[in-house]
């Protein structure tokens, strides 16, 4: 009956009980393929990855062609950033269960997010023609693929996506949402831009809807910063923060350019490319002051050691990345709020500040479905406002921060002259040159964000000036934006 309790304890989502069922199945009978697979759930329910790991590729040894096991384990491999490590079990649970279009779903993402678009894009392919309804599938590879041409993968992308966009009132919101920011995807590829700009509202409107957002908050937090990060409390604490030099942390807005510069930068033999590392907002969120003040209100009261404190803790807990990684970049964009926190706690790291032409920046926000935060993106009048608040912050952060910790990027210098922005890049972060970086397409490592299909192209312009064609249809999203 042990199996059976423990299964129970599971579906009821209670994991200690359930891994203490399981563990006396297993202990009953060794070879208990499904016991080993429940308690491998178990303990990863509880965070205890070592442990997960080993029960997974133990019912892997009870079963030898267990095919929820061997998906299971590559899952839980995929969670951990080993990405690599899990292909050869996500490739047997298609072998082994090919009907099962969740197995072809997982390979063919780990396949993109390691730049095999090729192989990616086939058994995406496949997975949604098991289950055209398989989570974000459709979207993903219409993102990646242009559908102006006359490929016959391209022509099915075009009739499965009109087919969901004829039923969309029938889809749950999520679903909805990502099939009409698909649909306006096709039709901007098609050159039909006002009837992109029609579907591409639409999207945003039933994304919008479904969460609750006051763009003030923001807007607030970054005048509380400005307030608390004066010029006064810089030099007083300069200096006084965490040696390391590890640090090289690349802000901005999304859509500015940074996923390639961070591309770029992770070619670099001393560098290891970390994606977005959610250390400095989580330090913050768990931080108080006296009388349990928050972020920023806090700051005025630093000293030295608080400094050395907090850049000493971000520092052990940044991903090191392999022997011979000396730097580590910091992908988490948000973190411009944080630029007068860095410069106190962080003084010898270097930040990269990526922008861009804000019609084309706002317009690609707009157009597309982020997987997480990003809230102000689906309302013009709000991802303006954010844009404002962002581009004033960044402002301020020029007149205050030290000289030569702050480094500019346009995505439009970066394109018309790769190696002489490079040159600079590498410049700021101390680092020497190397041919490599120059080929960072090349380059196999993992890509998670939302411009992982154009960092595994050479450097292209065509991006560059895609807000003219709605110039007129979105003329309230581009009225009185100009470059920087």
């Amino acid at each position: 009956m042990s199996h059976e309790a423990a299964l129970a304890h599971l579906t009821a989502g209670a994991w200690e009980p359930a891994r203490d069922q399981f563990a006396e199945a297993i202990a009953l009978n060794p070879m208990h393929a499904e016991a080993h697979l429940g308690l491998a759930q178990a303990h990863r329910n509880l965070g205890q990855w070592p442990e997960a790991e080993r029960s997974a590729r133990a019912a892997l040894e009870a079963d030898s062609r267990y095919a929820k096991a061997a998906h299971y384990l590559g899952a839980l491999l995929v969670e951990q950033d080993r990405l690599s490590e899990s292909l050869p079990f996500l490739q047997a649970a298609v072998d082994w269960a090919p009907e099962i279009a969740q197995h072809h779903r997982d390979l063919g993402v780990t396949q993109l997010f390691l730049g095999d678009v090729e192989n990616a894009r086939r058994r995406l392919l496949d997975t949604l023609e098991l289950d055209l309804h398989s989570h974000e599938v459709l979207y993903t590879l219409i993102r990646g693929w242009s559908l102006k041409d006359d490929s016959p993968g391209a022509a099915r992308l075009l009739e499965l996506v009109r087919e969901l966009a004829d039923k969309a009132a029938e889809l749950p919101d999520a679903e909805r949402a990502q099939v009409l920011f698909s649909l306006g995807k096709a039709h901007e590829d098609r050159l039909e831009y006002a009837e992109a700009t029609e579907v591409f509202a639409r999207a945003n409107a039933v994304r919008r809807a479904t969460f609750q957002y006051d763009v003030e908050v923001p807007l607030a937090r970054f005048k509380a910063i400005e307030a608390s990060f004066t010029a006064d409390l810089l030099t007083r604490l300069a200096g006084q923060g965490s040696p390391s030099g590890r640090p090289i942390f690349i802000v901005g807005m999304p859509r500015s350019g940074s996923t390639l510069v961070e591309q770029i930068l992770s070619s670099h033999p001393e560098v290891h490319g970390a994606g977005e590392v959610y250390v400095l907002p989580q330090l913050l969120e768990n931080s108080s002051g006296i009388g349990g003040v928050t972020y920023p209100g806090w700051a005025a009261t630093m000293n030295g050691l608080d400094c050395a404190t907090i850049g000493d803790a971000y520092v052990e807990r940044l991903p090191p990345g392999m022997p011979g990684h000396t730097r580590t970049t910091d992908k988490w964009l948000e973190n411009f709020e944080n630029l007068g926190l860095i410069a106190s706690c962080l003084p010898n790291a270097k930040v990269i500040h990526c922008h861009r032409d804000p019609r084309d920046q706002l317009l690609s926000c707009w157009s597309l479905l982020f997987s997480q935060n990003q809230e102000y993106a689906y309302d013009i009048d709000e991802l303006r406002r954010y844009y404002r608040g962002y581009r004033g912050l960044m402002e301020y952060w020029r007149d205050v921060l030290p000289s030569g910790f702050m480094l500019e990027v346009r995505y439009e210098a970066l394109v018309a002259e790769p190696e002489a922005q490079t040159r600079r890049m590498l410049a700021h972060c101390g680092l020497e040159w190397e041919d490599d970086v120059l080929r960072f397409w090349e380059s196999r490592r993992p890509v998670k964000s939302a411009s992982m299909f154009q960092v595994r192209e050479p450097i292209y312009d065509r991006s560059i000036g895609r807000w003219k064609p709605f110039a007129e249809s979105l003329a309230p999203l581009f009225e009185g934006l100009v470059p920087e």
